[in-house]
């Protein structure tokens, strides 16, 4: 009976078993059935991301280095030639217009030529003053002998009372003291003359002596220093150089074709020196003639109140604005060229829009539509639309606001 009971029980595990394995099976069996049954369209849609086109300022730029310079500077010369006693300034230092000596020269030689000079002055000036006196004495004398003449003339030619001989003495007299008086006068004109160029010369002489002591032409840093105290330069010969550090200047060069583009006072440049953004600022000069050789010419601006680090010498990149307009735009990699024709894709639900558009300017990676049926905001399609055509089926997985 126990063997019976075992036998039994053995086979109904054995019935439970199968039964088992055979419901597990319908059910594979059934959801691979619903997988096949799922609609074919589901599987072939293409997953692409969008971004959406936007109102924008497009800019037409030409880019190009130049450099940094100083708008006002100068190298300061000695005056006049001689030895240099000393220099009062050291390689930055901070110099004032028409107040900050900077070098002195030859002070000896300058300071005895204009005391020779004034002494020179005071010596004409005597002899100028004795010719003076001289035709005082002259022209007493001569109203003397000019009475007596007369007198002796009348004495002589009335009843000669007076010898022949006397009174020719007189009047021999008389005409030697007018003569004499012309001789002083013209001695006096010559002192005077003596008497102002002593006057020139001592004017020379003290603008030497303030030329030997040169002052600060203009307020600045003093950036080199050309020569040293004890040598000998001619006039005209460098000694400083100052630069105006609160005005710089950003110079570069444009190919010929855009000269026509550049109007002073008008065009606007971008400037970023050292990897510092220096800003906007406008062209506020225009070479007036193109290098024949380089076709190029050169454009500047002017920059008051330079940021720290922004120094002459630096290398500028030089951003020039030729042109600026508003325009609906989007990104440049969502425009492709088939047929001959550039083409973007749009989401219009879960299908693929083509649409036909002619291109502009480029800014920042984004293009200008010039024509065409876009509008901003649309949903154009910037990854995955290699794989589409019009009317494909897409699926959108994400979308790309930048």
């Amino acid at each position: 009976m126990k063997k019976q009971i075992r036998k039994w029980t053995l086979s109904g595990i054995i019935i439970l078993a199968c039964i088992g394995w055979l419901t597990i099976e319908n059910l594979v069996i059934n959801q691979a059935a619903a997988q096949d049954e799922a609609p074919k369209s589901e599987k072939e849609r293409t997953s692409v991301v969008t971004t959406p086109s936007r109102l924008m300022t497009f800019e037409k730029r030409i880019e190009t280095y130049g450099n940094v310079g100083t708008k006002n500077f100068s190298l300061v010369s000695a005056r006049i030639p001689g030895v240099i006693d000393e220099i009062f300034v050291e390689e930055g230092d901070y110099v004032i217009k028409d107040e900050t000596p900077l070098f002195q020269m030859d002070k000896i030689k300058v300071s005895q030529a204009w005391e020779i000079a004034r002494q020179a002055v005071a010596v004409a000036d005597y002899g100028y003053r004795a010719r003076t006196a001289t035709i005082v004495r002259i022209n007493a004398d001569l109203e003397k002998a000019e009475i007596d003449y007369e007198r002796f003339k009348r004495l002589y030619e009335a009843d000669q009372a007076v010898t022949k001989n006397a009174f020719e003495s007189q009047e021999s007299r008389y005409k030697q003291l007018r003569a004499a008086l012309d001789e002083a006068r013209a001695s006096a004109d010559l002192a005077l003359r003596q008497k102002e160029q002593a006057r020139n010369q001592l004017i020379i002489a003290q603008k030497d002596l303030e030329d030997s002591l040169v002052k600060a032409p203009i307020t600045g840093h003093v950036s080199e220093r050309l020569h040293e105290p004890g040598e000998m330069v001619g006039a005209g010969i460098s000694v400083l150089r100052i630069d105006d550090l609160s005005i710089l200047e950003i110079s570069g060069l444009l190919p010929a074709q855009y000269y026509s583009s550049i109007i002073k006072d008008q065009t606007m440049m971008l400037v970023s020196v050292n990897g510092t953004a220096v800003g906007k600022m406008p062209v506020t000069y225009r070479s007036p003639t193109i290098d024949s050789k380089l076709r190029t010419f050169e454009v500047k601006s002017l920059l008051e109140r330079p940021k720290e680090g922004v120094v002459p010498g630096s290398m500028a990149r030089m951003s020039v604005l030729l042109e600026s307009r508003k325009g609906v735009g989007l990104p440049v990699k969502a425009v492709l060229r088939r047929s001959g024709h550039d083409i973007v894709f749009t989401a219009e639900g879960n299908k693929a829009k083509m649409v036909q558009v002619r291109t502009g300017m480029e800014t920042d990676g984004w293009i200008e539509i010039t024509s065409g049926s876009l509008r901003a905001g649309a949903p154009v399609i910037t990854m995955g639309q290699d794989k589409l055509n019009d009317g494909s089926s897409i699926n959108v997985i994400g979308e790309d606001s930048n």
